[in-house]
């Protein structure tokens, strides 16, 4: 029996008491091992409460990203399958793409409490303080060619602004190409690299911050009023754990559509999360800022984009910001 045995039993039925003896029944020990399975759960962080009459029962869980809260209740089939819990790295997406490239298999998902160096699009940095938002990568290989690339961190989206408005009733919506916003300002940011061949994707690495229970006077003061996390939006902390695990049930289900050939079903999914469509933004890229409506999203996961001459433009790449 593993400790992680008796974990189980209690999370399943969280809420309720299970007595020793059928624990110990259905795990084929004693209960004296129950009892020191539990003590050991108790020594790392777990709120059992135990009763002589009823039994023991879980009332709380401690605020860690490890291989066991990560695992715990996950019901996927490949996302989350093989997970390298980090207490600190330099950068989550750093780490997986060198697994990646030793064959660690599709689905594998890096987390770290601590980045040294977490990375934003175009080289900027993603400020990672310990222990209070999560710093996830994920290793996709969807076997299709790089023209498809674009759709993963569409996928990425849609899979993670949905859980949010779910458990927490947030105004949650999605900004191409990459960021979640909560009442307008940006909680969320997905960095997608990829390695591939001409016509093959070898694996893709799709890196996921999201600012969960980050006070206000740790975002710098530069960005301070364009950002917000989860904890200041509803007044209190939330279950990174739970977040988490909710996220990554949602990217299997829209990955599996992805390689299955269901885009236009996830790109209607993006349409109606979507903070933008309709609005009027502007597009900054390297060489040029054009303004108009963001009209639509492309079969490919390009930006539509209704100029102010009335021509529409296919916009791959750029930072939008919402006027």
């Amino acid at each position: 029996m593993r400790t992680d045995d008796v974990l189980s039993l209690l999370y399943t039925h969280k809420g309720e008491y299970l007595s020793g003896q059928s624990v110990a029944d259905g795990l084929g020990v004693t209960r004296a091992a129950i009892w020191k399975a539990i003590e050991s759960l108790r020594a790392d962080g777990y709120g059992i409460e135990s009763s002589k009459a009823r039994g023991y029962r879980l009332e709380s869980m401690p605020d860690l990203l490890g291989e066991r809260e990560i695992r715990l209740g996950l019901d996927t089939r490949v996302i989350g399958k093989t997970v390298h819990a980090l207490d600190e790295t330099d950068s989550t997406n750093t780490y997986a793409s060198r697994i990646a490239g030793e064959d660690a298999p599709d689905g594998t998902v890096v987390v770290a409490e601590y980045q040294s160096k977490g990375r934003g699009r175009l080289g900027r940095k993603w400020e990672s303080p310990r222990g209070v938002n999560i710093y996830t990568s994920i290793i996709l290989r969807p076997g299709f060619p790089p023209s498809g690339a674009p759709m993963t961190t569409l996928v990425a989206s849609v899979a993670l602004v949905r859980p949010v408005r779910e458990l927490y009733g947030l105004d949650a919506g999605i900004k191409w190409p990459n960021d979640m916003l909560i009442s307008g300002k940006k909680s969320a940011g997905i960095l997608t690299e990829m390695s591939a061949e001409p016509d093959r994707v070898r694996h893709i690495v799709l890196g996921v911050g999201i600012d969960v229970n980050m006070p206000l006077n740790a975002f710098p003061e530069e960005i301070r009023d364009i950002s917000t996390s989860i904890m200041l939006e509803l007044g209190r902390k939330v279950d990174r754990a739970e977040l988490l695990k909710r996220f990554l049930t949602e990217l299997e289900r829209c990955y599996f559509m992805l390689v299955n050939g269901e885009s236009a079903r996830l790109l209607d999914e993006w349409r109606e999360l979507s903070a933008m469509l309709g609005k009027r933004v502007r597009v900054t890229t390297l060489t040029s800022v054009t303004e108009g409506t963001a009209l639509d999203i492309s079969a490919e996961g390009y930006l539509l984009l209704k100029k102010d001459d009335g021509a529409v433009a296919t916009i791959t790449s750029g930072d939008v910001g919402i006027l």
